[in-house]
């Protein structure tokens, strides 16, 4: 499993009902519909940071 979809599996859990997450081609695709812009920045923001600490997780190991 490339590291893409480790990431993805690993966020599962977390995916909001406004958000998609999945791996393609070796890259995470995250599709995003909300109705506020101010919701979108906070919230994304947030499901961004768990990514970064993935991949800081993925180069320990």
């Amino acid at each position: 499993m490339d590291d893409a979809k480790k990431i993805v599996e690993a966020l599962k859990p977390d995916d909001p009902e406004w958000c998609r997450c999945y791996a393609e081609n070796e890259r995470i695709i995250i599709t995003v519909e909300v109705e506020k812009l101010g919701t979108l920045l906070s919230a994304l923001d947030d499901y961004l940071m768990n990514i970064k600490m993935c991949e800081k997780i993925l180069e320990v190991l």
